[in-house]
């Protein structure tokens, strides 16, 4: 008897051939972290690594705003996800920012413009800061570094689409760039983090 193509795959002999092991060969390790939901963007770019910055300080204050008293500045917005190439979200991974002042000054005597928080159930963050200066030589940039348990530390800087300086800066990509949303009062703009999990 030949099967027709709706009845072999309702028969389940695709798992047969695919065999129980090998999708969780593919999530193995992540399995404490990992999660479902919304699939990947069909061809997922890594998210390019960048050198560690001398202006990182551990332990920063767990916060989603940036802003202390006192804080001027144009405010900033911005959100985003951490999701391995396996296409899952990962939940509780430490996401750690910062950047200069309106100046291009960083603070390294206090935690003003830096704070952590953990990525949500949805491996989500988001964070309500103001527009970075630039330093000398280079962009206004955010730089974020991402902590999964038992993982390697990821270190990158996100830029803002069509600044001028982006193309002297050593550092910039396009693929760095973040996807500005708003402009209203402010600017609100997003970046997915695809890493090598």
């Amino acid at each position: 008897m030949t099967l027709s193509r709706r009845a072999l795959l309702l028969s389940g002999l695709p798992a047969l051939l695919v065999g129980p092991g090998l999708a969780a060969r593919g999530r193995q390790g992540l399995e404490q972290f990992g999660l479902g939901g919304p699939p990947c963007a069909v061809d997922p770019i890594l998210t390019p690594a960048v050198p560690p910055s001398a202006s990182y300080r551990p332990g920063a204050p767990e916060r989603s705003s940036l802003v202390d008293p006192g804080t001027t500045g144009i405010p900033l917005a911005f959100s985003g996800t951490v999701t391995g190439l396996t296409c899952g979200r990962i939940a509780g991974a430490r996401v750690d920012v910062w950047h200069a002042d309106a100046r291009g000054t960083y603070d390294m005597e206090s935690w003003r413009h830096r704070g952590h928080q953990r990525t949500d159930e949805q491996g989500q963050f988001r964070f309500r800061t103001v527009m970075p200066g630039a330093q000398p030589g280079r962009a206004p940039h955010v730089a974020i570094r991402v902590i999964v348990p038992d993982r390697a530390d990821f270190a990158t800087e996100l830029f803002f689409p069509g600044d001028p300086r982006n193309a002297a800066d050593p550092h910039h990509q396009a693929t760095l760039e973040l996807r500005v949303l708003s402009e209203r009062a402010g600017q609100t703009a997003s970046f997915d983090l695809y890493l090598d999990l």
